[in-house]
C-alpha cells in the first residue's frame, strides 16, 4: 500500500468505526496532535477510540497532497446532523502512519 493508499484506509477505518482495521496502519510510537485530543502511542489513541468509536460518519475527500513522507487529506466530515472541514497531515514511514496533525473548525460541531 503507498502513502496514499495508507491514508486513505486510515480514513475508510475510521468513518466505519473499524478500530481494529485501524490497527495495522499506524507506527507503535504515533504522535496524534489534534484540536482537541493529543496521544503519544497508538495504543494510546486505539484505546481512546475503542472507548468512544466513531459512529455513522461520512467523509468526502475535497483535495489530497502529497509527498515522499506525508499525505495531506482534506475532506468534509459528517456525522449525524452536523458537517464540518477538516485537515490532517499524516506522516507515513516504512508503510506506517508515524505522525497525525488533525485540524478542524469547530464551530461545526455544535
Amino acid at each position: 500500500m503507498n502513502n496514499r493508499e495508507t491514508a486513505l484506509e486510515y480514513l475508510r477505518c475510521f468513518c466505519a468505526g473499524d478500530i481494529d482495521g485501524l490497527a495495522p496502519l499506524l507506527a507503535a510510537d504515533l504522535s496524534f496532535t489534534g484540536t482537541l485530543h493529543e496521544f503519544h502511542t497508538a495504543s494510546e489513541y486505539l484505546a481512546s477510540l475503542r472507548a468512544d468509536p466513531p459512529v455513522n460518519c461520512l467523509y468526502k475527500v475535497l483535495s489530497i497532497t502529497e509527498n515522499d513522507e506525508s499525505v495531506a487529506v482534506f475532506y468534509q466530515y459528517q456525522i449525524e446532523d452536523r458537517e464540518i472541514r477538516l485537515a490532517q497531515l499524516f506522516r507515513i514511514r516504512e508503510s506506517k502512519i508515524h505522525d497525525v496533525l488533525l485540524v478542524f473548525d469547530g464551530r461545526g460541531m455544535t
